[in-house]
Parts: C-alpha cells; sequence; structure tokens
C-alpha cells in the first residue's frame, strides 16, 4: 500500500468514526430531552378542588335564554378561554340513547360584546348565557354542556330539559238564549149593565 493510500484510508476511518460518534451524541441528548419531558408530565401537579358548572333552572321552554354559571372552587385561578363565534363549552343533546354533539355559530356583531377569555380566582363565578346562540337550544330535548379544564381531571357538566311551549287553552264560548217576558194588556168585555174592563191579561 502506498503512502497516498494509507492516508486516503487513515482519514476514511477518522470520518466514519466521527460520524458515528455525532449520532451517539444527537441520539443521546434526543434521550435527554425526552427524559427531561417525561419528568415533567410525570411530577405534574393537578389543582385540588372543584369546578362547578350549573344552569339557573332545570326545565325551560322553548326560546327562553339558558343562563349557566361556572364557579372556581379550585385552589388556584383558572382562565377560561371563548372562541366566539362558537358557542361556550361542549353541548350536547340525548338522542337515540347517547350524547350527541351539538354546534351553534353566533353572529359577528355579537362577538364584539363578548371576552375572548377571563380570568377566575379561587372562589370566583362567572354567569353567562347563551342568548347569541338562539338556534342551539330550539328544540324540546334533554342537553348537557361540558367545560374542560387543563390540569384538571373531572369534567364539570350541567343537564337540562327544554320543552314544547304549553298549547294555549280555548277562549270560552257563550251561548245566549232568548228571555221571553209576557206583557199583560187589559181586554174590554161589553155586558147589558154596561162597559167593563177584566183584569184578565194575555201573551203578546
Amino acid at each position: 500500500m502506498s503512502s497516498a493510500q494509507a492516508v486516503y484510508v487513515k482519514h476514511r476511518t477518522r470520518r466514519i468514526v466521527l460520524t458515528v460518534l455525532f449520532y451517539i451524541l444527537l441520539f443521546v441528548a434526543f434521550l435527554f430531552v425526552m427524559y427531561q419531558q417525561a419528568n415533567k408530565v410525570n411530577t405534574l401537579e393537578f389543582a385540588s378542588g372543584q369546578i362547578e358548572l350549573t344552569t339557573s333552572k332545570t326545565k325551560y321552554t322553548v326560546g327562553d335564554t339558558i343562563t349557566y354559571t361556572i364557579k372556581n372552587g379550585l385552589n388556584t385561578p383558572i382562565t377560561l378561554l371563548f372562541d366566539c363565534p362558537n358557542q361556550p363549552f361542549h353541548v350536547y343533546q340525548w338522542t337515540n340513547n347517547q350524547w350527541v354533539a351539538m354546534t351553534a355559530k353566533a353572529k359577528q356583531s355579537a362577538c364584539s360584546n363578548l371576552p375572548n377569555q377571563v380570568k377566575l380566582a379561587p372562589n370566583a363565578s362567572l354567569t353567562k348565557n347563551y342568548s347569541a346562540w338562539p338556534k342551539l337550544f330550539n328544540k324540546p330535548g334533554i342537553y348537557r354542556i361540558v367545560a374542560y379544564a387543563n390540569n384538571y381531571t373531572a369534567l364539570p357538566y350541567a343537564d337540562f330539559q327544554v320543552v314544547d311551549k304549553p298549547t294555549p287553552a280555548p277562549a270560552p264560548v257563550v251561548i245566549y238564549k232568548p228571555v221571553y217576558t209576557p206583557v199583560y194588556t187589559p181586554i174590554y168585555v161589553q155586558s147589558s149593565g154596561g162597559d167593563h174592563s177584566s183584569g184578565g191579561g194575555g201573551d203578546n
């Protein structure tokens, strides 16, 4: 083997070794990053307490405005995100023995008065309604609204019923019957002794 070939082989071997070392270091760095991320997830602390979601009534009539209240019972603040024109929270209707997701869009003009996010301190509550989504609950049925929160294992939800408007009772029909009042007219009878009027009378 000539000196030139020996130098080529030497450099080629060095390049191979450096390439292998580079990929080994890259793999080790990848494992380190994955370990750090997994360690963060495993040590994630969930806030204690609970989030409550309720509605103003358990039974509404078609056309009523559905009002809800969410209360932060956790020991840490929470942030509620609103994605108008989409409705707040997840909405389901009980149909064919299963919960079916419902969606609706509000008018863009209604979104200008709605905040994108609201921060709730511990023990604070927020009351809003679905007035901007009138078609969401325009049919009779059983509905459920569900809220999701990060670092919170439970799913706060509220169930309520929407019923048809009551049918108005028919107006009473008044039947008028004529009332006859007898009218008495004196009858004059002529006799040999003179004219006399009798006290009898007849109906007219």
